[in-house]
């Protein structure tokens, strides 16, 4: 009878942990997640952060920052 209830509870308490942690999961979308501005996240980046993010492109040093932002966008 013991075996069968601690196998019960440590069942409940690991599917507890694992529900808590899908909240936990699923709450840090709106922080960090498909809800941030893409922008304004681009934006805080350096210039040469951007210029890494656009390998293959031409004539970049002529670019400011949000003409950047702009092409690491379209593409």
């Amino acid at each position: 009878m013991t075996d069968i209830t601690d196998g019960v509870v440590m069942f409940c308490i690991a599917a507890f942990l694992i529900i808590l942690d899908a909240t936990a999961t699923l709450l840090s979308l709106f922080k960090k997640g498909i809800f941030i501005d893409q922008k304004s996240h681009l934006m805080q980046k350096t210039n040469k952060e951007l210029k890494a993010m656009l390998l293959g492109v031409k004539n970049l040093s002529s670019k400011n920052k949000k003409q950047l932002v702009e092409l690491v966008l379209v593409q």
